[in-house]
Parts: structure tokens; C-alpha cells; sequence
């Protein structure tokens, strides 16, 4: 028996990994398993281990590409690999659209480390939203699968595999599934790795430090010694606050949140301690319909913006409202116009610009 075959489900025997299948993988694929498992666990404690740890991915099932995202439960998503990636895709992404990926959303309503996939996650209405037409058509994304790996600080590095055409079979997402207890094991390694020798001291990102159990500092990245120096900062402040009972996360002068999160009892260097960083509080699906600048809009135009920025469809939104296409037609004339704008791309950046003005 191989360790492939031991990842392989009833459904991979049954249409995919029967020796008579054309597509049956080359005895090779094992070997290639196992020394990707092997380059994984000799990166611990290096800046490549996710590199690795989407190799085996990459070996486990066909993919376009591979990327990781690190998926915040208060901030915006961050793709960390790869590390150049096209404005056209980026751009859009970036300014807001992010508000509508279904990994984000699963990140900040459920937070659970598992394994999962964008046709499992994705509304009927997603594959017409701006989402899908602007930013998956540029990115040439048909389907994915993300792997949430346990988080530190509230964030989890995610890997994921994404498919130009077509979509991944069940055989497959359940391939990646019985493989998930290794890579969350590599990535725990990881984790206990870098923090013990205090290596966190050398990442210059958004303010983080660990604390013990005790309350005392462990390590601080570069950020938070940078924040920690500035006497505008309000971090004393800040920090103060969260020694109150039940605070978790505390607005800084700047508008960014200080967020404290519990460390897993098993964390390496700091079991049962915990995690402080500084996030940019992240955008939100949609806005209260009483925000200022839709003031001048009657309660029908109102219900159109926000339906047209969760990403809905004109036809969508007619059959929401009951009226017809035209009539919903006319209404975005009459709103555009109060609004001055003349675009739905307008509008959605007019949306974004007001909720970072109110440090949403």
C-alpha cells in the first residue's frame, strides 16, 4: 500500500484511481509525496514552509494555481503568495470586492479551521456579482479549494488551490481533506518554531507581540516596537483598556483595532497565553441604509443600493422587490443622479470611500 492510496476515498477508487482509469496517476506521484512532506518539514521554522506546504497540495490534485491568503477575522484579507500579482487582479480585490469572497465571510462568521471550497461556500447570485464578472474573471478562477489552517491571532494562513476551468470533483476536496491533519500539524510545528527562538522579532508587518500566560512579553515584531515607541500612538492607552474584564479589542487613534486572542494550550513557547496585533478594521458586506450620503435617496433607492452592493443583479433585484427590470432601471437613473455618479462601479467605490471615512 502507498501513501497515496491511503489518501485516496471510496469516490477516488471508484471514478478516478482505478488502475484501468486513464488518468490513474504514475507510481511517481507517491515518491513525489513523500518528498514533498519531507522539503515541508525541513522548512519549520524557515520563510518557505507554505511554499511546501502548497507543493503537497499541488502533488494531492491538478491545479492552475496556488496561493495563500491569511484571512482575518477583524481586517482585510492579505495574499501573501503569490508575491506579484496583476493590478487588474489586485486592484479590484484590494479597493473592497474582497467584502464578497466567500472565504473572507466564512473567516469572519465562522472561524473554524477546515477544509473547503468556493462552489460549497458560493451563493446562486455570486457567479452574476461584481465579485465573479471583475474580479474572478480577471483572476480566470472557476473553482477553489481553501484550506483554513489553525490561527494565531485571530487570522488563519490559508492555502489555496484554484482551477481555471471547470470545478473539483468531491474525490478530490476529500483527498485534501484526510490530508489536513498534516498540514495543520506542520504549520503548529511552524508556529512553535519561529516563537521559541524568537524569530518573530525579525517580521515587519502590522503590530503583533506574544505574551505568556504570566502577561509577559515573549516576542514583538519590528511594527509593534515602532507603535510601542510612538507617543501618539495610544498604545499604553489601548492596552490598559484591554486589562479590563471581557475586552478583546480596543480602537486605537488612528481608527485601527488592537485585538487580544487566547493562544491554543499546546502553543509552543506560550501555551495558554496570548496573541495582541493591530488590524485595519475590515469592510463590511453592505452599510445601514441610514448612512449619510444615501440621504437624499427615497426608501426604494436605498433598498436598491444595498442590494446592488451585496452584489445582486438588476434582474435579481426585481424579483426581490416584485416589480420589473425596467422599473429598477429607472430607479439607479434617478439614484445615480442624486448621488452624481454614473456607473454601478461608482457607486460601489462612493460605498467604500464612506465606510473607511467612518473606519468601518
Amino acid at each position: 500500500m502507498t501513501l497515496l492510496s491511503t489518501l485516496s476515498t471510496e469516490a477516488d477508487a471508484q471514478v478516478v484511481w482505478t488502475p484501468s482509469a486513464a488518468d490513474a496517476p504514475p507510481r511517481s506521484v507517491d515518491t513525489e509525496l513523500w518528498e514533498a512532506i519531507g522539503a515541508a518539514s525541513a522548512a519549520i521554522g524557515g520563510e518557505t514552509l507554505y511554499d511546501r506546504l502548497l507543493e503537497i497540495l499541488a502533488v494531492l490534485v491538478d491545479t492552475d494555481l496556488v496561493s495563500l491568503v491569511r484571512y482575518s477575522s477583524f481586517g482585510a484579507p492579505d495574499l501573501v503568495i503569490p508575491r506579484e500579482v496583476r493590478d487588474e487582479v489586485a486592484a479590484p480585490y484590494n479597493s473592497g470586492l474582497y467584502a464578497f469572497d466567500p472565504f473572507h465571510h466564512y473567516w469572519r462568521t465562522v472561524a473554524r479551521p477546515a477544509v473547503t471550497s468556493l462552489r460549497r461556500l458560493a451563493t446562486a447570485e455570486l457567479w452574476k456579482s461584481r465579485y465573479a464578472l471583475e474580479f474572478m474573471r480577471a483572476a480566470r478562477i472557476s473553482d477553489e479549494i481553501a484550506v483554513f489552517l489553525p490561527p494565531i491571532g485571530g487570522a488563519s494562513p490559508t492555502l489555496i488551490l484554484d482551477r481555471a476551468h471547470g470545478r473539483f470533483s468531491a474525490a478530490e476536496l476529500a483527498r485534501v481533506e484526510r490530508v489536513f491533519p498534516l498540514l495543520a500539524g506542520l504549520h503548529n510545528a511552524h508556529l512553535k518554531a519561529i516563537v521559541s527562538p524568537g524569530m518573530i522579532v525579525h517580521a515587519e508587518e502590522k503590530p503583533l507581540r506574544l505574551i505568556d500566560r504570566s502577561g509577559k512579553e515573549l516576542a514583538a515584531n519590528l511594527a509593534w516596537q515602532k507603535l510601542s515607541r510612538d507617543p501618539n500612538g495610544g498604545l499604553s492607552e489601548a492596552l490598559a483598556e484591554l486589562a479590563d474584564p471581557g475586552v478583546t479589542q480596543v480602537s486605537l487613534p488612528d481608527g485601527r483595532l488592537l485585538i487580544r486572542s487566547c493562544l491554543a494550550a499546546d502553543f509552543g513557547a506560550a501555551p495558554g497565553g496570548s496573541c495582541e496585533q493591530v488590524e485595519t478594521p475590515a469592510l463590511t458586506r453592505t452599510s445601514a441604509p441610514c448612512d449619510a450620503w444615501l440621504a437624499p435617496l427615497t426608501h426604494r433607492e436605498r433598498e436598491i443600493v444595498m442590494l446592488t452592493l451585496e452584489g445582486y443583479p438588476i434582474a435579481s433585484i426585481a424579483k426581490r422587490l416584485g416589480v420589473s427590470r425596467g422599473t429598477i432601471k429607472n430607479h439607479r437613473l434617478r439614484l445615480y443622479q442624486k448621488l452624481d455618479i454614473t456607473t454601478e462601479r461608482e457607486l460601489f467605490l462612493t460605498h467604500m470611500q464612506h465606510l473607511q471615512r467612518a473606519g468601518r
